[in-house]
């Protein structure tokens, strides 16, 4: 019955609550026709994006590896925001790679790379190495911008060490103003430590 209801009914409201009553059944058949609605060219996008989010709820494998490739075919923003998402929400390592992956893909917009390091950040697959590693290869500032942003949002000393990093020696004054604006909100001893030091020169 939810089946024939997506394929037929044009309002809305309807269709939100038929994908997630959907959503609802654990059966193999209900999980594949989300998949189906997922790709589906011709349904409407909030579906598809409704379809794409309880697939990333599932945290199936499965379903990771379909959305990862859906990501290449699909061309609506919305959608490939939606599959970032729902990806970040499997915390397997392979998930969390391919987010710093699109991060660094040249190719992709520069609103999806600055969505993929934000999840890729709230990971606990990414280490402080990878997202170091990141801020060294990335040569747009508004992406440099994004991972100084990641680190202010990690609760690890290693953040705070790229961020006093960057605040004394990224070669780039607008970085390092952002770095520093982000030590103020830290309460870490050694930024309080450090812009004192800055104050006081």
């Amino acid at each position: 019955m939810l089946q024939e209801i997506l394929q037929k009914e044009t309002d809305s409201d309807v269709l939100d609550k038929a994908v997630f009553a959907l959503s609802q059944h654990r059966s193999e058949r209900a999980a594949a026709i989300l998949r189906d609605l997922a790709q589906r060219d011709g349904a409407p996008l909030k579906v598809r994006e409704q379809a794409i989010f309880w697939l990333g709820q599932q945290r199936n494998s499965d379903n990771a590896a379909l959305l990862k490739s859906l990501y290449a075919r699909v061309k609506e923003d919305a959608l490939k925001e939606k599959i970032i998402f729902s990806i970040s929400q499997n915390r397997a390592a392979d998930n969390a790679r391919w987010l710093l992956d699109v991060a660094a893909d040249g190719k992709q917009p520069v609103e999806m790379r600055k969505k993929a390091l934000f999840w890729a950040g709230q990971s606990r697959g990414v280490s402080m190495d990878d997202l170091g590693a990141m801020f060294a290869r990335l040569d747009d500032r508004e992406l440099k911008e994004q991972v100084i942003f990641v680190y202010s949002q990690r609760r690890d000393p290693a953040a705070i060490d790229k961020l006093l990093e960057i605040a004394r020696s990224d070669k780039d004054a607008e970085l390092r103003k952002k770095a520093i604006f982000w030590l103020g909100q830290s309460r870490d001893p050694r930024a309080l430590k450090f812009l004192e030091e800055l104050v006081g020169r």
